[in-house]
């Protein structure tokens, strides 16, 4: 997948393409259908798939709303996600005020002209322009005078209504992996580098990993998960340009994959004060420094607790490794999974 960093206007496209339009945080079963309906019309059409989507979140530099300095899927992220759904080209906006000041025809006829578009997909809610004051009928309207058609995806539904963002993010402030999991159509997931901590997990018997590089993902309530974690043997560079997106596609396939039970909190029991995700991968030995993991999480065990010392913490993390190997289906004899592609 080719990533191209807009900054204004796109850059003129070599090839017809069909695009889907969001800011897609998160990626989630609304949004993989916009994929689909994309992809399809693109077969129909001959034409290349490509995806504008917009970071930071615009709810973060519009209105600084809390929370939205954080996203589900950060760039790299999506752009992983992206290229596994088939789209052949990314085009991210670095979402400014000025940007945001843009007029929706200006949007449409300078901007979204450019791209040799045979058509583009988006949901009924999008919303564009200066102020957002312009929707998907404007957006009909405007591309129609170009040529350009322009398809709806209804919102994906699921018993308690829409699928969305703001769902997605109410389950993981508290908690609620599986819930997020079933709007999300996967496990949510969070990456980093593992760094030196203060080796406390060690001392306890139960070495963790704890990662770092984790402002930019929203993070599930504090607690103890099971967890399945991928490894990497390197980490892509620390930038949010398109040099660290394009290598966070070079990652390739995981070194290991393996079962493990997280902890994301401050430590009460220790007087920590600084949030922190640290991670015990069941069964495995050898040094993770340096390396990159992906933790996907699968279900919560319990809530962070203050524990009266480490002789009864100590007792405690034995139990939530017994819980989370039977969660995982864990063996007791390897780190490594059958299947490090699907997990379990």
């Amino acid at each position: 997948m080719q990533c191209i960093e807009v900054i204004g206007r796109p850059p003129a496209a070599a090839a017809p393409q069909v695009l889907a339009l969001g800011k897609f945080d998160g990626l989630h079963m609304g949004h993989q259908a916009i994929l689909r309906a994309a992809q399809a019309e693109a077969a129909a059409q001959a034409a290349e798939l490509a995806v504008m989507s917009f970071w930071p979140h615009p709810a973060w530099v519009l209105a600084q709303v809390p929370g939205y300095d954080r996203a589900l899927t950060p760039l790299p992220e999506k752009a992983r996600l992206l290229a596994a759904l088939g789209v052949q080209r990314l085009y991210w906006v670095r979402f400014t005020e000025a940007y945001a000041r843009i007029p929706a025809t200006e949007f449409v006829e300078q901007h979204l002209a450019a791209l040799r578009l045979a058509g583009v997909v988006v949901g009924p809610d999008f919303r564009f322009g200066q102020g957002g004051r312009a929707d998907a009928d404007d957006l009909i309207r405007l591309c129609t005078r170009l040529g350009i058609t322009v398809r709806l995806v209804e919102p994906v539904t699921d018993g308690l209504g829409k699928v969305s963002s703001t769902r997605i993010r109410e389950h993981l402030a508290k908690g609620q992996v599986e819930a997020a999991a079933g709007l999300l159509g996967r496990p949510y997931t969070v990456a980093g580098e593992v760094v030196h901590g203060d080796a406390l997990g060690r001392t306890l018997g139960f070495p963790t990993a704890n990662l770092s590089g984790l402002d930019a993902f929203v993070l599930p309530a504090a607690g103890v998960y099971a967890v399945r974690v991928e490894v990497y043997n390197s980490p892509p560079p620390a930038t949010d340009g398109c040099v660290a997106v394009t290598t966070h596609l070079l990652l390739g396939q995981p070194v290991l994959c393996a079962a493990g039970v997280l902890n994301v909190g401050f430590r009460p029991t220790v007087g920590g004060r600084n949030l922190r995700l640290e991670v015990h991968l069941l069964g495995f030995q050898g040094d993770l420094y340096g390396r990159y993991l992906r933790v996907s999480f699968l279900q919560r065990l319990r809530a962070e607790r203050k524990f009266s010392g480490l002789d009864e913490l100590r007792r405690q993390i034995a139990e939530d490794v017994t819980a989370a190997a039977r969660v995982l289906g864990w063996d007791g004899q390897t780190a490594v999974m059958a299947n490090p592609a699907t997990g379990f």
